[in-house]
């Protein structure tokens, strides 16, 4: 394979975010791009010089393509994952998978079954902090997991479909599911979570049935538990991604993925490092996914991870619907 062929659905901001990505990867070429806005589509187009279409079946016939970045919102996947994977097509697609986790499910099943490479846009993993302490933990030398720690804060109206619970999920499904699986990559499966949530700051506004506020509390088979709260009236114009991670030999304070106090237990005493090493997640998540692709690597991070996540934040929202009651987390 010379150049990994790409086609793109979906030309919205994160669209243009991959193909601004794609187009700096010399192994990428960018042969089609689809959307049913035609001039949205058009407009990304020019950066990459890739035919247009607005029927995604018309692309999947006519385009002959290695991978397929699917960027629609969480409401619009209805089967084009199943669709490509039938043709042997490997996909990169952007987090929450689905919106229902019936849907995650059927997209497994279609990859499992087909074989082909996945990647879920969790692009946090590729922090550089956490991946310095993933390393510890995977050889060992944190220790075994204590408490994990997350936050997602933001204050935005966001685009009107973000707004419909019906169609993003909520802010856990749709923002705070990358606290909730940097929280599974850290600390494996949760057995259960309980989980509260409200509407604060937004009950007036028209059409915002999203909740603007959650907590929850989750824990695990090894004794480990996990906070993870969100909101939506905090800070405008910033979206923050905050972590503490206590395990036995180390506690890690994350400033953000790329930025953290290490503090380990040595000795009887304390010995602190503080670690920044900022990266572009998002462009080392394409190029590491394209290069995966093109020299026939096991997926880093495939949509059974997705659907794992997926999983996590379903028994967090049905558990905060029933007022905190304490939910399994299901395994697929």
């Amino acid at each position: 394979m010379e150049r990994v062929r790409v086609g793109v659905l979906g030309a919205g901001s994160m669209g243009e975010v991959h193909v601004k990505n794609l187009v700096r990867i010399p192994e990428a070429e960018i042969t089609a791009i689809c959307d049913v806005n035609r001039p949205k589509a058009e407009a990304l187009s020019r950066l990459c010089q890739a035919k247009v279409y607005t029927d995604f079946t018309e692309m999947l016939e006519k385009e002959c393509m290695d991978v397929l970045y699917i960027l629609l919102p969480p409401f619009a996947q209805n089967g084009q994952f199943e669709q490509a994977a039938a043709k042997g097509i490997h996909i990169f697609i952007e987090k929450p998978i689905a919106i229902t986790s019936d849907r995650g499910k059927s997209m497994v099943d279609a990859a499992r079954k087909t074989g082909i490479k996945s990647h879920v846009g969790f692009h946090m993993r590729y922090g550089t902090a956490i991946q310095k302490l993933k390393k510890m933990i995977d050889d060992g030398t944190a220790g075994r997991p204590v408490l994990f720690n997350g936050r997602y804060q933001c204050n935005s109206l966001h685009v009107d479909w973000w707004r419909d619970v019906n169609l993003c999920g909520g802010q856990i499904f749709e923002q705070a599911i990358h606290a909730y699986d940097i929280c599974r990559y850290m600390f494996g499966h949760p057995k259960a979570v309980a989980s509260f949530m409200g509407n604060v700051c937004h009950a007036d506004v028209k059409g915002y049935t999203v909740e603007d506020v959650s907590a929850s509390i989750s824990t695990f088979t090894t004794g480990a538990q996990a906070a993870i709260t969100a909101n939506n009236c905090c800070v405008p114009d910033r979206w923050d991604a905050l972590f503490d991670m206590i395990f036995q030999n180390v506690s890690v304070f994350f400033k953000d993925p790329d930025e953290a106090e290490f503090h380990f237990l040595e000795n009887g005493g304390e010995r602190v490092e503080y670690f920044h090493e900022p990266v572009d997640h998002k462009l080392e998540e394409d190029k590491d996914f394209i290069r995966r692709v093109k020299e026939d690597l096991p997926s880093f991070c495939p949509v059974d991870e997705g659907l794992r996540s997926l999983l996590y934040v379903e028994a967090s929202l049905f558990s905060a619907k029933m007022d905190g009651q304490k939910m399994r987390v299901e395994v697929y």
